[in-house]
């Protein structure tokens, strides 16, 4: 996560708590009216995180609570942003969360699992469905298909009109990508969403069923 800051004040109280662990990433969950005693909470691709006391005050952290102590690291896999480039030129970008101990030139079965909204986006961070499947020995891809917001506006707008069209496209090419890079098995590539992720599933079962051995769609 980036952040741009419109007062110093802001960016001092970041910088200090970009200093408890350059590792993780933090957010501010609330504060003070004088704006010196701040809970912060950690986050991660593999961590639920942990709840801080910042006093600004006397530069002092207290660890309040662990959200999930009962979850090792070690044990989860990694989301690794990734990208790919469409059929018709357009960078798609996106996350890829492999199985632990993947060695390359395994072919897994896969789990494409777009978004919902569409008006909406994958982020980067921990996801419990995600790492279920992924404990289970599936890669999991998930996709910021035009229309996707935070892209930018023209990502957005090229997505007019395109629900089951481009859009259905980038996920497709999505599919081809992990083939082509050696990651999936051609033959066991499932799709599964919600909302407008299961219109996506539908989609995709209707126009490309050649792609999938099969789809699930929720919502």
């Amino acid at each position: 996560t980036e952040y741009h800051f419109f007062d110093e004040h802001a960016r001092e109280i970041y910088a200090r708590i970009a200093k408890i662990d350059p590792a993780l990433d933090f957010h501010v969950v609330s504060g003070n009216r004088e704006e010196n005693l701040f809970v912060i909470r950690s986050r991660s691709d593999r961590d639920l995180g942990a709840f801080y006391l910042l006093d600004t005050e006397s530069d002092t952290v207290e660890k309040l609570a662990e959200v999930s102590p009962w979850l090792t690291e070690r044990n989860l896999a990694e989301m690794t942003p990734i990208s790919y480039i469409s059929r018709d030129g357009l960078r798609i970008p996106g996350y890829l969360t492999l199985p632990v101990g993947y060695k390359k030139g395994n072919q897994l079965p896969v789990i494409i699992n777009p978004h919902g909204g569409p008006w909406h986006r994958d982020v980067w961070g921990f996801n419990p469905e995600v790492q279920f499947l992924a404990n289970r020995g599936y890669a999991v891809l998930q996709m910021n298909f035009r229309g996707s917001v935070g892209f930018g506006k023209e990502f957005w707008l090229v997505a007019a009109k395109q629900w089951g069209a481009t859009m259905q496209d980038d996920i497709s090419d999505g599919v081809q990508y992990l083939i082509d890079e050696g990651i999936a098995d051609p033959k066991r590539v499932a799709i599964y969403g919600g909302s407008y992720g299961g219109y996506a599933v539908l989609a995709g079962m209707a126009f490309t069923p050649e792609l999938y051995a099969c789809g699930v769609d929720y919502v």
